[in-house]
């Protein structure tokens, strides 16, 4: 009887065909949840807030301006700045077209990565990795803000996906041949995917070894233009971002990563490894410092061994080579390592597809049968996705980031919404205004007048003059220059004013704003008045 039983249970389960078919509809579906997050996160009329606000006030200068050292303390690659100052061109100055590189950017990291787990792991693995991507924080966030970080997770899994193409049918150049082509790009779109490159060379190596004529041709190529590429991108326009005599940016990355640099004493480097590894780097799907994703960590461990233990030993080394030579560049303070998510970006499809495989080693572990193993990833998937959508529905309840972001978009809306043809905006700001609003005023281009102390107003039909006072606000310096003006009338000044969401910690640090509208004497029509900005 006994007998009969085990036959039965093996026949009722699924066939290995079967199962792979219905693991990857699940991997479709997941790309397309993580597409239609990544969408509707950047659909999200959320505000320019500070660190993208610095960062895309440089996106006016000419193409040849953004090779040199950037303002406000910013570094980024010089292929992200020109695509961002072609959109700025075309498309406008909007949230949503400065913020569509990074969404395409995404989606594309999304679709390769894809493509790439699905040639080196089994389907369980691959689909789990898949879903860790798909939805987790980092990734989705990054997808709607313009700072450089999708590009690090596009570049990255492009080369990925490239090497295990060819790894897997050798007998076709094209994957090669893509790839020294793609590696110029990728190492000038993205200053992270250097570390990538160099573990993919590694990863083929062996083959290019035994290969053709042909393929060592093209590996040859692919490491000759990995070299040339990132030497001339550092000598061009590394140095010069991080230039001493330029400005304070290198000092100020090296204070800002000192986190994500080897301590001086040997002593601390256990505790801060350890730190490294299950912060906020590994945060997949989420997490956060202090040993927050130490189950990730341990997922990601498990599938390391699962892989050396079961033959997958040339994928560890395309995943693990990275962070070994992110760890030494950090060593050598050139870059962090493990100082947070968005600046690990290229090594997420290392921690997402390692995770994966240990997550179904356990599966496997847990679920011998197929048919058994189904059900709980789908229960699995399906979980991942609930919190991929809480996320998202978190973001759309509070889509801005800070109270200032917020009034300063508003506050150019406003002005937006009164300044006819023939008016021209006056602003006499702090030096220490908020650079959210520095870049919302920008926006007005040719109506705006920054206006230096002694200098005279410029010929306008109107005038709106803006004041902008850091701490505390400026009243009678702000009606001491209306009435220094004869030959206007001015309407009622609207005051407004803002604090940050910290304001606990920063209790001396608020935005004040005061708006006046100066109009000719012989001028009928009456200004509208300003609507109070929430």
């Amino acid at each position: 009887m006994s007998t009969a039983v085990v036959e039965t249970a093996h026949v009722a389960d699924l066939e290995p065909r079967n199962y792979a078919r219905a693991v990857r509809r699940i991997m479709v579906f997941l790309v397309g949840i993580g597409l239609a997050i990544r969408v509707v996160r950047w659909l999200i009329p959320a505000a320019i807030w500070g660190d993208e606000a610095m960062l895309a006030l440089n996106f006016y200068r000419d193409y040849l301006g953004l090779t040199q050292h950037l303002d406000h303390g910013q570094v980024a690659p010089v292929l992200f700045l020109w695509a961002e100052r072609l959109a700025l061109t075309t498309l406008g100055s909007s949230e949503w077209s400065l913020r569509l590189l990074p969404l395409l950017a995404s989606v594309g990291g999304l679709f390769l990565f894809w493509d790439f787990t699905r040639r080196t792991m089994p389907p369980t693995a691959a689909a789990l990795a898949v879903g860790l991507l798909a939805v987790s924080t980092w990734p989705v966030s990054m997808a709607a803000t313009l700072k450089p970080y999708s590009g690090d997770l596009f570049w990255s899994t492009l080369l990925l996906a490239l090497a295990a193409r060819w790894h897997q049918r050798p007998e076709r150049l094209w994957p090669l041949a893509a790839l020294a082509g793609v590696v110029p790009f990728a190492l000038v779109g993205s200053y992270p995917s250097v570390f990538v490159a160099g573990a993919v060379s590694v990863y083929l190596l062996p083959l290019a070894w035994r290969a053709n004529l042909g393929a060592k041709c093209c590996f040859v190529t692919y490491n000759i233009a990995m070299f040339a590429a990132f030497g001339l991108n550092y000598w061009l326009v590394g140095q010069s971002q991080i230039d001493p005599n330029a400005g304070p940016t290198g000092e100020y990355m090296r204070w800002y990563w000192r986190n994500g640099f080897l301590p001086e004493s040997l002593l601390q480097w256990p505790l801060w490894l350890l730190e490294a590894h299950t912060g906020r780097t590994f945060a997949y799907p989420v997490g956060d410092s202090n040993g927050g994703s130490t189950l990730t960590t341990v997922l990601v461990v498990l599938g390391i061994w699962w892989s050396w233990r079961n033959g997958y030993r040339p994928i560890l080394v395309v995943c693990l080579l990275p962070f070994a030579l992110n760890l030494i560049a950090a060593g050598l303070g050139k870059y962090p390592y493990a100082g947070c998510c968005r600046l690990s970006q290229h090594l997420a499809p290392a921690i997402c597809l390692l995770a994966g495989t240990g997550g179904a080693a356990l599966l496997e572990k847990w679920s011998p049968r197929r048919l058994e193993r189904l059900s709980r990833l789908r229960w699995i998937v399906g979980l991942l996705i609930v919190l991929g959508i809480v996320s998202l529905m978190l973001r759309c309840l509070w889509p801005d980031r800070d109270a200032i972001s917020r009034l300063s978009r508003n506050l150019h809306s406003e002005l937006r919404s009164v300044i006819e043809p023939g008016d021209k905006i006056v602003v006499i700001a702090d030096p220490r205004t908020d650079v959210t609003t520095r870049w919302y005023l920008h926006r007005f281009g040719e109506r705006l007048v920054w206006l230096q102390p002694g200098e005279p107003l410029p010929d306008a039909d109107r005038l709106w003059i803006v004041t902008t006072h850091a701490e505390k606000p400026d009243r009678t310096g702000h009606v001491r220059f209306i009435r220094a003006h004869q030959g206007w009338q001015a309407t009622e000044t609207m005051w407004y004013a803002s604090r940050p969401d910290d304001y606990r910690h920063n209790k001396g640090v608020w935005w004040h704003c005061g708006i006046t509208c100066l109009k000719r004497p012989d001028d009928l029509r009456v200004p509208p008045q300003l609507q109070a900005i929430p």
